[in-house]
C-alpha cells in the first residue's frame, strides 16, 4: 500500500513554500501522502475556477479529477517553472477552455458564442497564471520609469504595434524597441523566478 502521509526529508532542502516540497516528493519520492495532501488543498479551489467557465458542477469535477490524474501519472516528466498554485490554475483552466472548443465543435455549435474571455484565448500563456500571479506582474510594472511604463502597456494591453505606439506618442521606433527591451529586461528580473517567462 502507498504511503498515506508525505514522507520526511532525510536531508532538510531549502523550499519557497510548502507546496514546492509537496511537489519534489511527489516527482522525487513517488510520495502518494504529499499527493493526496495538494489534491485536498487545491480540489474545491479548481473545481470553482472550471465551474465558472463550463457552468457544470460534474464537468467541472471531471476536468480537475483528470488534471490530477495527469498529474500523478506524469509526475516524473512534470515541469513546473511557476507557482505551484499558478499552474494548476492555468493547467485547470486551459483544459476547462479546451473542453468547451472541442464540445462547440463537435455539436457544431458554431453558432453559440464562448464568452469574451474564452473567445480572445489563443494560447496556454494567455491563461498561464492565477490571479494572484497577475497581481505580482501588475505590482512590477508600476515599478517602471513612466514613459516606459506608458509603452509597455500600449504594447501589452492595448496591442498596438510598434510603429503606431511612435506615432502616438510622437516618438521614433527605435525608442519604442529600446523602452520594450529595457522593461522585459527589467519585469523578468523583478519577477524571476516564478514568474519572469511570462512575461
Amino acid at each position: 500500500m502507498q504511503n498515506a502521509t508525505p514522507t520526511a526529508l532525510a536531508t532538510p532542502i531549502s523550499f519557497v513554500d510548502e507546496d514546492e516540497q509537496l511537489l519534489y516528493l511527489i516527482k522525487e519520492r513517488n510520495d502518494y501522502g504529499a499527493f493526496t495532501q495538494l489534491f485536498k488543498k487545491y480540489y474545491n479551489y479548481l473545481c470553482e475556477q472550471s465551474y465558472c467557465i463550463v457552468k457544470c458542477e460534474q464537468k467541472a469535477e471531471e476536468i480537475v479529477a483528470d488534471l490530477f490524474y495527469k498529474l500523478w501519472k506524469r509526475r516524473d516528466s512534470i515541469k513546473v517553472a511557476t507557482k505551484v498554485k499558478c499552474y494548476l490554475h492555468a493547467s485547470v483552466r486551459n483544459r476547462t477552455i479546451d473542453h468547451l472548443r472541442k464540445y462547440r465543435r463537435e455539436k457544431n455549435f458554431s453558432d453559440v458564442e464562448l464568452p469574451e474571455y474564452i473567445s480572445h484565448y489563443t494560447s496556454p500563456d494567455d491563461y498561464a497564471i492565477g490571479e494572484d500571479c497577475r497581481e505580482r506582474i501588475r505590482r512590477a510594472v508600476n515599478k517602471l520609469p513612466p514613459k516606459g511604463r506608458q509603452v509597455f502597456l500600449l504594447s501589452r494591453d492595448e496591442g498596438l504595434k510598434y510603429r503606431e505606439i511612435a506615432e502616438q506618442l510622437q516618438l521614433s521606433v527605435k525608442t519604442v524597441e529600446t523602452h520594450i527591451r529595457r522593461s522585459l529586461i527589467f519585469l523578468r528580473s523583478e519577477l524571476h523566478p516564478e514568474l519572469g517567462e511570462f512575461v
